[in-house]
């Protein structure tokens, strides 16, 4: 039982800083502009802005590596609401961690050098498609598994207002899949939706500890 009740604290503040980290890389994200075209203004690009590049890499690697104990939390959480959805819900969360864990080497490669070796512009647009399909993948993957789990979590101990926000989370995850249809504005709102759904999914299991527990 103690055992039990320290998995499920570990990961409900697992998922509180999870939530923190991800809206700071995003917010590391945003004044960035779209990567140019030409050869010459690329470099530029990308040497100007290395700082944020840095930082928004590092940021993914431990919001990533925090989804971890979250989801094993989450799972013990909801299981024996509704265990096929539960197991389906944080499976397609579980797959976001590697999809995440291989952008960030790929967004390494942007900014951190490997033995002094500079690529030319060609692997650095190559290297961008990758990262951007990347994340276009893990944001269609992660919306479905919110959608999913907010169908168990209305059912559980957790409370329909997290469930509901987590539905418009999970539904503006798919949207933000495709930044370049929707514009900047949207997308902020995209990621402070999610963010925050992460910050008090993480709250409530927090604070429905015990009954948690007895669920």
């Amino acid at each position: 039982m103690k055992q039990n009740t320290g998995v499920i604290r570990f990961g409900g503040i697992a998922l509180i800083l999870s939530g923190i980290l991800f809206l700071a890389q995003y917010l590391f994200l945003l004044p960035m502009p779209s990567p140019p075209l030409t050869d010459a203004e690329l470099m530029a690009w990308l040497q100007n802005w290395r700082f944020h590049l840095s930082m928004a890499d590092e940021l993914l690697f431990f919001a990533t590596l925090l989804l971890i104990p979250s989801i094993v939390a989450l799972y013990r959480v909801l299981l024996k609401v509704e265990p096929i959805k539960a197991s389906l819900g944080c499976g397609l969360l579980a797959v976001v961690i590697p999809v995440h864990l291989f952008l960030v080497i790929i967004l390494g490669r942007l900014v951190y050098p490997v033995y002094e070796l500079e690529l030319p512009p060609d692997i650095y647009k190559l290297v961008l498609s990758i990262y951007h399909g990347g994340m276009h993948s893990a944001a269609l993957i992660l919306g479905a598994a919110v959608i999913v789990l907010c169908f168990v979590i209305r059912k559980s101990v957790i409370g329909k207002p997290v469930a509901y926000l987590g539905f418009m989370a999970g539904v503006l995850e798919l949207v933000s899949s495709y930044p370049w249809l929707i514009g900047t504005p949207l997308m902020v709102l995209c990621q402070l939706f999610f963010s925050a759904w992460l910050v008090l999914l993480g709250v409530r299991m927090l604070g429905r500890l015990k009954e948690a527990m007895g669920a």
